[in-house]
């Protein structure tokens, strides 16, 4: 099978996000069970691109046999002009010999926006995967609305539960064109990490966007509640966004029991805060299919998760400690309850490891890719 996969969003390990996450380790994974894969992955510029050829990650890639094609577009608001010339560039290197399916690793907007009609022309099935983010927390509403008029080129949608199946059926995709396939970590990968432990008692770990869907502005009040309590509480806040400034004042007040790490330089930093800590904290008013949660379930570490329907989707009462949404209030409780009661803690950490390595390891969840693309190109 030779599969080319398009991942425009960003390049893991540089940068924490669940789509980036998944470009690598499908490569990764797919190019041991002998598929011929290619990655297009786009950089802002030469000197991030060569930062990320100098990772492990990346010079593993190119040892397997990994075809990386580095396509270049800054995103940034003051590169908006140059948005016509990256499409126009994008599509001219487009260039998809020998491939016998494409998979978008999430919706082909801004530089890729010519990319499905391209392959379309050519007679190339293509795929995509749902990730979420444009969908529900994006303000690129013109996006939205060219992705919606595209649905037609695609063969078929890469959905990871039940909330972005959703997604797709409302955007144009039929029940019998979606495939499930939840997300994954590399459990092995993960367990093989040091810990960088965190001082508190409790410390609890959040990494993530600072941007209102996450919950973080919930988790500072929850802080300011608990800390009444637990006073050698230590909340450490990892990421940015718009809401950073928000954070770096609430550290300043609160401290020392809330603490801003800024954004981690690797993925691999943030699981080694996330083993060191005694709690891994996920807040989100609104999740699709968190990396983070898999990533924590894979540290063996107790997890606090709001109830959002993605968390809900892949733990339960069981697994973690679930709390309202939205509700600092909740979150505060169920922060002392937790580490009041350490054996409960310690069972559910254990089972969410149990679950994690049996139904959201790469191991597992490449065969499922494996299995879905080779049926699309027979």
């Amino acid at each position: 099978m030779n599969l080319t996969i398009v991942s425009f969003s960003g390049n893991y390990p540089l940068d924490v996000g669940g789509p980036q996450s998944v470009a690598y380790y499908l490569a990764k994974t797919l190019q041991e069970k002998g598929v011929n894969v290619s990655l297009w992955l786009r950089f802002p510029s030469m000197k991030k691109e060569t930062e990320w050829s100098l990772t492990p990650e990346a010079k593993l890639l190119k040892e397997m046999g990994v075809n990386v094609k580095a396509i270049f577009a800054n995103y940034s608001p003051l590169s908006f002009f140059r948005y016509p010339f990256y499409i126009a560039k994008v599509s001219k290197q487009a260039d998809c010999e020998n491939c016998e399916l494409v998979h978008f690793n999430s919706p082909p907007v801004d530089a890729a926006l010519s990319l499905p009609k391209k392959f379309a022309s050519q007679g190339i099935p293509m795929t995509i995967a749902i990730h979420g983010g444009l969908f529900y927390e994006s303000k690129n509403f013109l996006g939205r609305l060219l992705f919606k008029r595209q649905v037609k080129l695609f063969k078929a949608a890469v959905v990871f539960n039940s909330f972005s199946k959703e997604i797709a059926l409302r955007n144009g995709f039929s029940e019998e064109s979606v495939k499930v396939i939840p997300n994954a970590v590399d459990v092995k990968a993960i367990e093989s990490l040091e810990v960088e432990a965190l001082s508190g008692e409790p410390s609890v770990f959040f990494s993530g966007r600072l941007e209102t869907i996450k919950g973080v502005q919930n988790l500072i009040q929850a802080v300011q509640i608990a800390r009444e309590e637990l006073k050698g509480l230590r909340v450490y806040v990892a990421g940015a966004g718009s809401l950073e400034n928000l954070v770096k004042n609430a550290a300043e007040k609160l401290k020392p029991n809330l603490v801003y790490l800024g954004k981690l330089p690797t993925t691999t930093q943030v699981i080694k805060r996330i083993k060191g800590s005694s709690f891994y904290v996920l807040p989100s008013l609104k999740e699709n299919f968190s990396i983070s949660l898999l990533e924590a379930m894979a540290s063996g570490v107790p997890i606090i998760c709001s109830d959002a329907q993605g968390n809900t989707e892949v733990l339960n009462e069981n697994e973690a400690w679930i709390f309202k949404r939205g509700s600092p209030t909740s979150l505060a409780e169920t922060l002392i309850l937790a580490n009041c009661n350490e054996k409960q803690s310690k069972s559910k950490a254990k089972n969410a490891f149990i679950k994690v390595k049996t139904q959201f390891d790469w191991s597992v969840v490449s065969q499922k890719y494996y299995e879905f693309f080779e049926g699309l190109i027979q």
